[in-house]
């Protein structure tokens, strides 16, 4: 029978801890910074519906807010809405690009008015450039109801829903 040196028992216990301790995960090493999946973008769209008050003769509105965290040139907005709606848009109008800066905030607020009741579509589109030259396109959209309500059932918040398939059923 054939033995074992005693210093293959002694070290490789000790080899393995060693590994254990140097092949830890990065998200647990103290001097490793947390890394995003996806990197954000530095402007953030907000779009809320607000119903009409008429105590104070305001129609419904569009409350539009941007939230800059980073500074942006050639920064354009745009409203995109269907034809049964139409909407003063005021500093929204497409052609005039700007700049902004970090930390910046602005807030919109859009008087709209239909021509119909029913369930409207509407999005805020933005394109900005970043200082090193890289160019993005974003948008935030809503469901505006007017003289309509809204439908009954589960509401995700926002959330994406996607009908499950049992992999047992044949796929079309």
């Amino acid at each position: 029978m054939r033995r074992t040196p005693r210093f293959l028992v002694v070290a490789l216990p000790v080899v393995l801890v060693a590994a254990a301790f140097w092949l830890r995960p990065a998200s647990s090493r103290p001097d490793s910074a947390h890394a995003t999946v996806e990197p954000t973008l530095p402007l953030t769209l907000e779009l809320q519906a607000a119903s009409a008050d008429p105590v104070h003769g305001l129609p419904p509105r569009l409350e539009a807010t941007l939230e800059v965290s980073g500074d942006l040139q050639d920064v354009s907005l745009s409203l995109v809405l269907p034809e049964a709606l139409s909407a003063d848009a005021g500093g929204l109008e497409t052609g005039q690009p700007g700049s902004l800066r970090a930390g910046e905030k602005r807030n919109y607020s859009i008087p709209i008015r239909s021509k119909r009741a029913g369930a409207f579509p509407i999005r805020l589109e933005a394109s900005f450039r970043l200082p090193d030259g890289r160019q993005f396109h974003t948008q935030q959209g809503i469901v505006w109801r007017s003289g309509a309500a809204a439908p009954q059932g589960q509401h995700h918040a926002g959330a994406y829903e996607w009908m499950g398939v049992p992999v047992d059923e044949p796929q079309p």
